[in-house]
């Protein structure tokens, strides 16, 4: 009996760590470069930095900035705070607010008084993440920003693990119904 309870505390303690493991790490800082397909039959490129840290097990604050161009520029930065459910040891979902920045610049005035517009609005966001296995993961989000540069936007995440804390990153993004897309890096801290 007492062999059959030692084995049972091994097992709990392994199966329990490997479950702490696996736990999605939500303190990270993430780089690269990012493309906006517009309405305005332009294409912006530039770059998109991000980042979130942990404060506890359940409450993390993130934030982003990117600076994208082309006849347009286009200015965004966000900072906001957020909760996660862990479903599963391999799946969170999460949802959050933040103050939105955007600025939007063009070279030549299309409809825009001034030749430039920016606005502070507050904004929803929300997701999920999963780990498919030790090397992959998936996600998916949407995010509200209200105000007067409004919009609905929803992305697709991949994480693919090159060494423990580092990953590579792509995603695809659908902001009002414009094609954008990241390829990056992401530091686990």
């Amino acid at each position: 009996m007492t062999k059959q309870g030692i084995t049972g505390v091994v097992l709990a303690s392994v199966l329990a760590s490997t479950a702490a493991h696996a736990e999605l790490g939500y303190t990270y800082a993430e780089g690269g470069l990012a493309m906006l397909d517009t309405d305005t039959d332009d294409t912006l490129f530039g770059v998109d930095g991000r980042g979130s840290y942990q404060i506890n097990r359940n409450i993390f604050a993130y934030g982003g900035l990117r600076f994208l161009s082309d006849d347009l520029d286009y200015t965004n930065w966000y900072l906001g705070g957020a909760y996660r459910h862990a479903l599963d040891a391999r799946t969170d979902v999460w949802g959050g607010a933040n103050l939105e920045y955007q600025e939007v610049e063009a070279d030549n005035c299309r409809g825009f008084s001034g030749c430039s517009k920016d606005d502070v609005s507050p904004a929803i966001r929300g997701g999920i993440r999963h780990q498919l296995d030790d090397r992959i993961e998936v996600g998916a989000s949407a995010r509200y920003v209200s105000g007067d540069l409004d919009y609905f936007g929803l992305t697709g995440q991949g994480r693919y693990k090159i060494q423990r804390n580092l990953s590579a990153t792509a995603e695809l993004d659908i902001q009002d119904g414009e094609l954008g897309l990241f390829g990056g890096v992401t530091l686990f801290f």
